[in-house]
């Protein structure tokens, strides 16, 4: 009790910077344990169900011919065909239970729909058997699942859908109708609890499967083709994925003509992961959690020196009061247990103010975490964040309880003269690594992001916007084609099935009956759509209406370069017929420059187009000025033209920036790590130079006696610690080209990690410490040395 008040009552006592330490420790604590939830978050995915340890998502092995006289090309997947999960079930007794499930669209957006009350809505959708609980249970609010999912054109919906389409009121009952499927009414039958946001498997409602052939083809059966599904199974407790990989090869076996796959050269295999590693063992969590461990310790580590050093500095203001102590016969110990106190005082403020910020910028963090704070707190996590705390306590306890224990008593009647000048280089070392790696890390992500964003994908879209009309008539679509070319702000418009920038399915082109390559299929597109892209003819024309009697394609420049390869044409690729999957026979009528596919396609990736005579459910538009009222002006057309259809006109560059959103999130992350790093090492270095400043105050004071100039005193404080500086700001290069390299590693095509990046990272730094060290001295410097002189 005598130590908590006597650490009270030193709060308040001058000269202990007792604010800074608290507030600087607060604010690194409230970054670095967020960031510690958030990976302890990423790495316990999926672990809420019941029996976790014994749910496994099936993944299929496909091995397909590979190119001409090539190996084999291999694909691991998590989606199978529909009717893999109930085979297994029915084959193998281990397997307590199986389901499947499938979404309406493959993309992370929600699915619009309507209420009874023509009310817009939006959720995540996906379509499930009636097992689908009895493998990835959630608590029924109202209703039974089961037999809810058994019933065509019936679905669950979640609590907070519920209330968003009920205002309240019991929605059981209900009609919905999606957005992209107006004939199809939906009827509610249930109500569940709200999905966790650490579920691989996000939804807001559940269509039955039962009513799939009212949405899609009906492929539940199907062993083979038709690959959407996310198939899951329970095994018994005794049972395990290596007990039963010999009955998976049995049913397969029983419903799969695997001799016929075979002699096609094609063979399929099932294997089994865990429900709980799938979101863990991903390249990208994996990649993401290093990078935010590296920012939270780089935070949490420069605080906590930030903390020592500032304790270390007031030794020399604290020695005759321990000294004292010791002299009434206070021991060492005594003197440990009072500082260790004064610190546990200390964290817990630290600790408030923490929560305080993290309540203060909640929305800020929630945005670039992507997750809710909320959703990051729990008994397991908080026992993780108790041991960091802990460990900050021990850190911040026991070096400066053991330096001060160490004081001697005749300090009491001299003055203290021991400045622990090393361990305070020491712990300013670390901190200009620490900023010097974050400082360079973000030029890096920076760089990155601009060339990913601007960088040309082998199209224009700075004038372009785009409209989803799925599941509108296609007489109703080229009425609005047609009225958009009228609109006086429009350069062009066109149609296409598909958009670059949304990635794209596979087929494959063959060559004398045998598979050549496999390439992207961007779908069916208007005569208008290259214009309006502005991609590139390299070879033949654009597509014209009503010019050819056999289906139509344009193929890619590297497309058209791996055919010329296979079949040895001398006269390229124009004009030729050729075979391919889902499209048979088809005229190749030219060749496009190569563009980018996706976020993560490479320009040479092979692609094709296939030309349609009937508009597509993508409607480009390309204006002449982009600005808001011209985009309000198309908008408009397009609600009045297509009534009923919820109506969204989005700028292309928006998805182009979207695609790397995570990269963003990073970018921010670390430019807000950043600066705290640098705030709080400012302050540690302005401490060092005042204490280097007051120690040195008579050798400064006779050096200027002695005709030493201001410049010269500045100078010499500079002068060391700058070199200081340079190596922290070297070695903090070093780890920024390790942490870099990792980062980069999930983009095909990336910057150029080159000298000058790492460079203009160390010259920032040694500009910053430079100019605190000469506006801290500059007072010493120009101060009459009689001052000082007489102090002494």
């Amino acid at each position: 009790m005598k130590n908590i008040t006597l650490a009270y009552r030193s709060l308040f006592k001058k000269g202990r910077s007792n604010g800074i330490k608290i507030l600087s420790l607060g604010v690194g604590l409230a970054v670095g344990l967020v960031l510690i939830a958030k990976i302890y978050f990423e790495q316990t995915y999926d672990d809420f169900y019941p029996a976790a340890d014994r749910i496994y998502r099936i993944y299929g092995n496909y091995s397909m011919p590979g190119e001409e006289g090539g190996e084999p090309s291999l694909m691991l997947s998590g989606y199978t065909s529909g009717g893999v999960a109930p085979g297994l079930k029915t084959e193998i007794p281990a397997i307590e239970a199986a389901t499947r499930f499938t979404v309406f669209n493959f993309s992370d957006k929600e699915d619009v729909f309507f209420t009874e009350d023509e009310e817009r809505r939006s959720g995540k959708f996906i379509m499930a058997d009636s097992c689908f609980f009895d493998v990835l249970p959630r608590p029924m609010l109202i209703g039974n699942a089961k037999e809810v999912l058994a019933r065509p054109m019936y679905a669950l919906v979640s609590e907070t859908l519920a209330r968003s389409i009920g205002h309240g009121e019991n929605v059981v009952g209900k009609n919905i109708r999606l957005d992209s499927y107006p004939n199809n009414t939906i009827i509610i039958g249930g109500i569940f609890e709200e999905m966790p946001e650490n579920s691989h498997i996000q939804y807001d409602a559940i269509v039955s499967l039962a009513s799939i052939s009212k949405f899609f083809w009906d492929g539940t059966d199907n062993w083979i083709g038709n690959e959407r599904y996310g198939s899951f199974v329970k095994l018994h407790p005794s049972a395990s994925p290596e007990s039963i990989t010999p009955a998976i090869e049995k049913a397969k076996g029983k419903y799969l003509d695997t001799e016929s796959l075979q002699k096609a050269g094609y063979q399929v295999s099932y294997t089994l992961q865990p429900l709980t590693g799938l979101h863990s063992s991903d390249p990208a969590t994996g990649r993401m959690s290093v990078m935010l461990a590296l920012l939270a310790f780089a935070l949490l580590f420069t605080a906590v020196m930030n903390y020592i050093l500032i304790v270390i500095s007031s030794m020399v203001g604290r020695s005759k009061q321990v000294a004292i102590q010791k002299c009434y016969g206070a021991s060492g110990r005594n003197i440990s247990g009072s500082i260790l106190t004064e610190t546990l005082l200390h964290l817990f403020l630290s600790l408030g103010i923490a929560v305080l910020f993290v309540i203060a910028f909640r929305t800020t963090a929630e945005e670039l975490l992507n997750v809710r704070i909320s959703s990051l707190l729990s008994w397991s996590s908080g026992v993780i964040l108790t041991g960091v705390c802990l460990i900050v306590f021990i850190i911040t306890g026991l070096i400066p309880s053991s330096l001060f224990s160490r004081i001697p008593v005749a300090t009491a009647f001299r003055r203290y003269s021991k400045s622990k000048r090393h361990w305070k280089r020491a712990l300013l070392l670390v901190q200009f690594t620490a900023c010097t790696l974050l400082t360079i890390l973000l030029i890096i992500i920076v760089r990155q992001y601009h060339m990913l964003v601007n960088d040309n994908p082998g199209y224009s879209f700075d004038r372009l916007l785009y409209c989803q009309t799925e599941g509108v008539a296609p007489a109703a679509r080229a009425k609005a084609i047609e009225e958009l070319r009228r609109l006086p702000c429009v350069e062009r418009v066109s149609s296409a099935d598909a958009l670059p920038v949304f990635g794209s399915g596979g087929n494959n082109a063959f060559y004398d009956d045998k598979k050549a390559f496999n390439f992207s299929d961007l779908s069916e597109v208007d005569t208008a759509y290259f214009a309006t892209m502005n991609i590139p003819i390299i070879d033949g024309r654009r597509f014209e209406s009503g010019s050819y009697k056999s289906p139509s394609i344009m193929v890619s420049r590297a497309w058209a370069d791996k055919m010329v390869t296979v079949s040895g044409w001398k006269n390229g690729v124009t004009g030729k017929t050729v075979r391919m999957t889902q499209h048979g026979n088809v005229l190749i009528t030219g060749v496009y420059d190569d563009i980018r596919i996706g976020g993560s396609g490479l320009h040479d990736d092979p692609s094709i187009l296939v030309y349609s005579n009937q508009p597509q459910r993508f409607i480009l538009i390309r204006l002449y000025e982009m600005s808001q009222e011209n985009i309000r002006r198309v908008s408009d057309l397009l609600t009045r033209t297509l009534t009923g259809k919820d109506i969204v006109v989005i700028p292309y560059k928006a998805e182009i920036a979207y695609l790397y959103n995570d990269s963003r999130l990073y970018r921010n992350s670390v430019l807000i790590g950043g600066i705290i790093t640098l705030i709080i090492s400012v302050i540690g270095l302005i401490g060092y130079v005042r204490d280097e400043t007051v120690r040195r105050s008579k050798e400064i004071a006779l050096r200027k006696v002695n005709g030493a100039t201001a410049g010269q005193i500045i100078g010499m404080l500079t002068r060391e610690v700058c070199l200081l500086a340079l190596t922290g700001a070297l070695a903090g290069g070093a780890l920024a080209y390790l942490a870099a390299r990792k980062w980069l590693e999930q983009f095909p095509e990336k910057i150029a990690l080159s000298a000058w990046i790492f460079l203009a990272g160390i010259l920032f730094m040694l500009l910053i410490v430079t100019g605190c060290v000469i506006l801290q001295s500059w007072r010493i410097a120009t101060e009459n040395p009689v001052n000082a002189i007489k102090a002494e």
